[in-house]
This record gives C-alpha cells, sequence and structure tokens, in this order.
C-alpha cells in the first residue's frame, strides 16, 4: 500500500509548480571549523527548530525582505538556505548581506584537506608518498560547502572553477593538495578584479601542468621545438573574449551575414611564444628537466629567462605588439592586458556568472547591463568582480517574484549543489573527522574533476525537444541522464528516509554522517502544514503550487497510519526533495 501511494504522489509533482508564502528552521553544524581545522572536531546537530512570523529589522534604513525573497537570494548565492540564514537577510536586507559577506573570513580547502587527512603542512608533502587523495579534497569542499561562513565566496569560487577549469582527470589526478591551492586561489579572487584573477590562473602550476604552459619552452627548430599552444587558445577561448566578437549585451557581431573571428591560428601562435619560459616556482636554467624534484604546486610559477622565446616579436590582440627583446615577465603582462581590455570580456564573462548563479536564459539586457558594470564599476575601474556579483544578485531579472518570472527562467540546479542544498537545510550530526567522500557516483559532478577542459557541461547546451524547439538552453542537464536521474532520487532518498540514526553513528557505523530529524517531530505533530511550510521556503524558495501541497498532504494523512511521526517526517522530506520542483532553481 505505501509503494503505491509513493508512486501515485510522484506521478502527480512531476506536473507541479507555483507559489506561496511560509517560513521554517534549521542551521547546519560544522564538525571542523573550515577556516581553522582541528583533528579533534566537535560533535553537533541541529537545535530544535521552530516556525515563527520573522520580524523586520528595527532599523528603518535598512531595506527587509520576504523569506521567500530571502530563500530565493540564498539559493542563488549560497549552497542552500537554512532557517538562520533567511531570517539574517530578512531583517537586514539582500544588499547588506550581500555586502558582509564580502568581508566574512576565507575558508581555507587546502588546510581542510590537511586536516581530514590527519596531516601537518610543515613538510613538502607534496613530494611525499604519502599524499591526500580525490575523497579527501571531494570531503573538504563538502564540508566548506556545508558549514562555511563564506557562503557567497564559495559559490562564486565554484562558479569560477568552471570557468577556468583544471581537473583531476588529467596529470593532476595525483595533486590534490594542488587543486586544492588551486582552489582557495579562485576563492581568494572572487571578489577582486578579473585582470589579478586572470594572472592567478595563468601562473598557477596546476594550471600550467593541466594546459601544458609548464615547462613551455622556445622555439628550437634544430630539436624540432615549438611553442605549445594549449593554453594560449584556452585562455583565449575559454577564460576570456570566446570565439567570436560580442556586443555588450552577448549577441554576435556580424560582418556580411557572418560572425567576426575573435582571432586566428597566427595570434595564437603569438600567445604561445609569449608564454615560454615558464616553470615551477625553484626552478633554476641547471634544474629546468628535473621535473619531479621542481614539482611545487603550492607556489606560483616562475620564469627562467634563457626558456623564453625573447628574440620573437609577438602580435597581440588589441593592437599590442611586444617587441623581439622584450623580457619574458614584461611580455606576459602585455598579453594578459591585450585580452583583459578586450571588449569581449565583460559579456562572456557576466553571461557565465548569471548562468551559473541565476537564469540560463538571461535577457541580452540583464548580459548588458551586467557587462557594463564589469567594464565600469561606477568609479572607473574595469574587472571589479565584487562589483559585478553584486549587481547580478541584485538585478531586477534576479529579484523577479516567481508569480512575474518569463517563461524559460530559471535554472536546472546543477546536481552536486542540489544534494549540498538538501543536507544543509536540515543540519547535519556529524560526531567525528569527515571521512573521504565520492560524488561521480550520484552527481556525475565534483569539484575540480570535469571530464576536460571545457568543464562539465557546455553553457549552450539544450536538450533536443520542447526548450530545443523554444531557443532555450539548459546547461545542466547535459549531465543528467537517466542513469543520474535515478542516482540523484536515491541520494534524496538516502539522506531523508534511509541514513542511519544518531544512535548508530554514535556506536561506531562507518557512516560518519547523518541528518538527525528528530527535532521536527514536534512541527510535525502541532500541524502537518506547518513542517510543509518549513519545507516550502527552505528547499523551494516558497515555490510550491496548491497541487503539490495537496498531494503531499493527502499521503501524509494516509501514510500516518502506518508510519511513525519521524518516518512522516522523512517521508516528507523525500517527496519534496525526490521531486522535479526541487531538482529547479526559480
Amino acid at each position: 500500500m505505501k509503494v503505491i501511494w509513493v508512486c501515485v504522489l510522484v506521478s502527480v509533482l512531476i506536473g507541479c509548480g507555483g507559489g506561496a508564502d511560509s517560513n521554517g528552521p534549521g542551521q547546519p553544524t560544522s564538525s571542523i571549523n573550515p577556516t581553522t581545522p582541528s583533528s579533534n572536531p566537535s560533535t553537533s546537530s541541529p537545535s530544535s527548530p521552530t516556525v515563527t512570523p520573522t520580524s523586520q529589522s528595527d532599523n528603518s534604513t535598512v531595506p527587509s525582505t520576504t523569506p521567500n525573497n530571502a530563500a530565493r537570494l540564498l539559493t542563488q548565492a549560497t549552497f542552500g538556505p537554512t532557517k538562520t540564514e533567511i531570517d539574517a537577510v530578512v531583517n537586514m536586507g539582500i544588499e547588506t548581506w550581500i555586502e558582509q559577506q564580502f568581508v566574512v573570513q576565507q575558508s581555507n580547502h587546502r588546510a581542510m584537506t590537511l586536516a581530514i587527512f590527519n596531516a601537518d603542512d610543515n613538510a613538502r608533502i607534496d613530494n611525499s608518498a604519502e599524499l591526500p587523495w580525490s575523497g579527501h579534497r571531494y570531503a573538504a569542499w563538502s564540508e566548506i560547502a556545508l558549514h562555511g561562513k563564506d557562503q557567497l565566496r564559495q559559490r562564486v569560487a565554484f562558479a569560477l572553477s568552471q570557468l577556468f577549469v583544471v581537473s583531476d582527470k588529467s596529470a593532476l589526478d595525483n595533486s590534490h593538495l594542488g587543486l586544492a591551492t588551486y582552489y582557495d586561489g579562485l576563492a581568494e579572487h572572487a571578489f577582486g578584479n578579473y585582470r589579478d584573477l586572470l594572472e592567478f590562473v595563468t601562473l598557477s602550476p596546476s594550471m600550467g601542468v593541466y594546459l601544458n604552459m609548464l615547462s613551455n619552452e622556445k622555439p628550437d627548430e634544430s630539436n624540432n621545438i615549438r611553442p605549445d599552444e594549449n593554453f594560449a587558445r584556452e585562455v583565449m577561448q575559454l577564460f576570456t573574449i570566446g570565439l567570436e566578437e560580442l556586443n555588450l549585451d552577448g549577441s554576435l557581431k556580424m560582418h556580411d551575414g557572418q560572425p567576426i573571428p575573435t582571432y586566428d591560428i597566427n595570434t595564437v601562435k603569438a600567445y604561445a611564444h609569449v608564454f615560454t619560459g615558464w616553470n615551477f616556482y625553484g626552478t633554476t636554467y641547471e634544474t629546468w628537466d628535473n621535473w619531479w624534484q621542481n614539482r611545487n604546486f603550492r607556489n606560483q610559477m616562475v620564469l627562467i629567462p634563457e626558456y623564453h622565446a625573447q628574440n620573437v616579436r609577438k602580435n597581440l590582440l588589441n593592437n599590442v605588439v611586444v617587441e623581439a627583446g622584450t623580457d619574458g615577465e614584461t611580455a606576459m603582462q602585455m598579453a594578459l592586458d591585450s585580452l583583459f581590455e578586450h571588449p569581449n570580456v565583460g559579456p562572456f564573462v557576466a553571461r557565465h556568472l548569471i548562468q551559473r548563479l541565476v537564469t540560463s536564459n538571461p535577457s541580452p539586457a540583464f548580459i548588458a547591463r551586467t557587462a557594463q558594470v564589469f567594464n565600469d564599476n561606477g568609479a572607473g575601474v574595469r574587472g571589479d568582480l565584487g562589483a559585478v556579483i553584486k549587481h547580478i544578485l541584485l538585478d531586477e531579472e534576479a529579484r523577479y517574484e516567481i508569480a512575474s518570472q518569463p517563461l524559460g527562467y530559471g535554472k536546472v540546479k546543477e546536481p552536486l549543489i542540489r544534494g549540498i542544498q538538501m543536507i544543509r537545510a536540515f543540519g547535519i550530526y556529524e560526531p567525528n573527522t569527515p571521512k573521504p567522500q565520492w560524488y561521480d557516483y550520484p552527481f556525475n559532478q565534483s569539484p575540480l574533476s570535469s571530464p576536460s577542459v571545457f568543464n562539465f557541461f557546455s553553457d549552450t547546451f539544450t536538450p533536443s525537444g520542447e526548450l530545443d524547439d523554444m531557443d532555450l538552453v539548459a546547461p545542466e542537464l547535459e549531465i543528467i541522464n537517466d542513469t543520474y536521474m535515478v542516482r540523484n532520487s536515491n541520494h534524496a532518498a538516502w539522506w531523508s528516509m534511509w541514513t542511519p540514526s544518531t544512535v548508530e553513528i554514535d556506536r561506531g557505523d562507518e557512516r560518519a554522517m547523518t541528518i538527525d530529524f528528530t527535532p521536527y517531530i514536534g512541527m510535525l505533530q502541532d500541524d502537518p502544514e506547518q513542517f510543509l511550510d518549513y519545507l516550502d521556503l527552505v528547499l523551494l524558495s516558497g515555490s510550491m503550487n496548491d497541487a503539490m501541497r495537496q498531494a503531499i498532504l493527502d499521503y501524509d494523512h494516509v501514510a500516518k497510519s502506518w508510519l511513525s511521526d519521524l518516518e512522516r517526517v522523512k517521508e516528507m522530506v523525500f517527496m519534496v526533495t525526490g521531486s522535479p520542483q526541487f531538482a529547479v532553481q526559480r
């Protein structure tokens, strides 16, 4: 009987959407401080939830917002809303919350990875036989995503990691401390200047290995050596300007009915010559070929002048010419300036960040407004990412009320973010040091683990069918096939209905994490609709429509004859987190 009801419910939910207003509880708790890792994490669980009307700020100069709008912001700007954070945004207003996030202490992926690996960072661990592996780094990422206070910074870093892609599915598969260091660099520059970020990425040893700039040598025809073109091509195509010239709104510039290419093979060769002579920090001319001994993923690469193509004239973009005889450091700076100043960069970066944070199909006007902020933050500064992020989240299209959103607005949630959002909503019980995690299996996605430099999915992907007919893109659907739809659903079922109890965890169950749903029993007993209001708020930002709501309540009314109150809580959670509505960000 129970199975039949669940099947009927799922079939009803597939057609649901909509909107309502609600309140609800829960702040996740952390077993390790992500900014100062500890070898003795504390045991913690969520405090008892309560649902009360949210008070407005006593400061009349601070613009407040509704709980639903606060939850929508947090869905866009964090790894998932919690009731505590929703209340904070309601009381201080969206703009103030964003500004406070700019100054929160940054979490540290390298330090967290080492803490989970149970090692310190005193020795030159990069060359040790005992190295953290992918599971330790993924666990560090999830600890910070779940518990880090710098949520906006980390969410933007995740978006940047899908623009400036490096991946452990490469020669970096045993360099997870280096990858954690790279991720920390993306987070450090998330609110800084794009030009500084571009230079950080260019000189990162992880990027140097991934796209072959590290150990890239000047031409030597006698030994059949030519500068490697990999980084030179991708720094243009993927990191700054794309393949065709753009208008401010992201649309293509046309000439005789055809798009205008941004560069050609001669441009690639010119930049390839610029990016020669760089190697691991500590490398010298004499040790250039000692790759393993030089191996250093903690510090930025350094120039070895003898290996730089200094005697070659390079014609770059924006009419920048690097004359023969120019030293390698100056040439690199000129090359990055020529890219940074290109008019494509504003709309190129704007579209990517809007798609990762807000909506897959931003209007040309939204892109243009954001690109204009990139070009000038209002104080004459180009490339101010803090100003760009703030604008994206405050733009009128980002703050649409659900009822006024146009057709095609919103985005499919990335599977990894969807999984983390569910756990954040309820808090996590975690008495021991976090265990290694494996995200590829349920999500087809792990941090810094895309199958290629082209990310997990293309920003222009659309599945064949209705979306394609409507000329809409849905990038995330490129990695959500039949197999991963089932695995995503199983993940939601695990964290709701099947996860072990805190008693089992304390007895030494090998699974080190669980969600303690017992604090929510009282809310359900008082009024099932009150608990559903909480689920609607923290998981759907108040978008649950009447049909979905009634279907869940009808099931709960029947199922309570055979379920305990705790089981009822868990099944209602699964009904929402396993639904199509939860898979979409509105």
